[in-house]
């Protein structure tokens, strides 16, 4: 078969993008009981307010977890799940990482595909930000510190919520301070031609303007970009393509290791104390 992009013909592109091996399918079925207990737990014991409602679709909600301290940095998370799937309430379980240290913690919920197209999908994004900042009775962080985090699809959410031009959409230039990419995608013109992505409806178009790598960010943010050290060679071209690019553009780059974790458990590193990019986010979102 000929080659439908880079060296990849159809078949071997179809494999560097099914992040659902089969073979891995056991562990993420047990780590994804793990979580969903602890997400039921973070819900039931953790100080929350849930389900704000930013924008119009159902799936337009932010849960907030408050530390205790007043005018702490944010942390918002936006779930992966290439756009099309997940929600917010499986990523609770990650509160504790940052309230217990001081930090106030943020989960988004934004619209899926296919019923909504990606460009739709960034630009709930940005309102959720963008609701946060502008919140009536304020919600007890610090504005000048609100950093965003993201896994898989999301990755590339975060990464567009850096790349964004916030004065664009009244809010003060470096409103979004860094992004933390795990495992994203960041160079979406090989996606059309996947056929398992077909229901995305990304066209060429979309995805040139909708590369992060293609865009040159802000200057003054910082980017924590990180990909499973198990992971297909796609991803972590992705990853390694994002880095360069935005460093060149002058953006402070950090690309802390994670070696041995796959797809679904890299995110694991995030909340492992030792872990190099547990390590590194929390340096950035405790910094003043």
């Amino acid at each position: 078969m000929p080659p439908v992009f880079r060296s990849y013909d159809q078949k071997a592109l179809e494999a560097q993008y099914t992040v659902t091996r089969a073979e891995l399918q056991p562990l993420r079925d047990a780590r994804g009981r793990r979580t969903d207990a602890a997400c039921d737990d973070v819900r039931r014991t953790r100080p929350r307010m849930l389900d704000f409602v930013y924008g119009t679709h159902a799936r337009e909600c932010i849960d907030m977890y408050p530390t205790e301290a007043d005018f702490a940095p944010l942390v918002v998370f936006i779930h992966g799940g290439y756009w099309k799937s997940r929600s917010k309430d499986q990523f609770a379980y990650l509160a504790p990482t940052f309230t217990d240290r001081g930090c106030n913690f943020a989960t988004i919920g934004y619209p899926l595909a296919p019923e909504v197209r990606l460009t739709d999908i960034v630009a709930s994004c940005r309102r959720a930000i963008h609701w946060l900042l502008n919140y009536p009775s304020g919600l007890r962080f610090d504005p000048t510190r609100v950093h965003v985090i993201g896994h898989s699809a999301g990755g590339h959410l975060a990464a567009m919520m850096l790349a964004t031009d916030w004065t664009r959409h009244a809010l003060p230039a470096g409103a979004v301070r860094s992004a933390t990419c795990i495992s994203g995608l960041y160079d979406l013109t090989p996606l059309p031609l996947v056929r398992a992505l077909r229901d995305l409806r990304i066209d060429a178009a979309e995805a040139r303007a909708l590369s992060p790598a293609a865009i040159t960010p802000p200057a003054g943010g910082r980017l924590i970009a990180t990909v499973g050290g198990e992971e297909t060679a796609e991803f972590h071209r992705q990853t390694k393509t994002l880095a360069t690019t935005w460093r060149r553009h002058g953006l402070k780059v950090t690309t802390p290791d994670a070696g041995g974790l796959h797809h679904f458990n890299v995110l694991d590193a995030l909340t492992d104390p030792k872990a190099a990019l547990h390590k590194a986010v929390m340096a950035t979102v405790t910094a003043r």
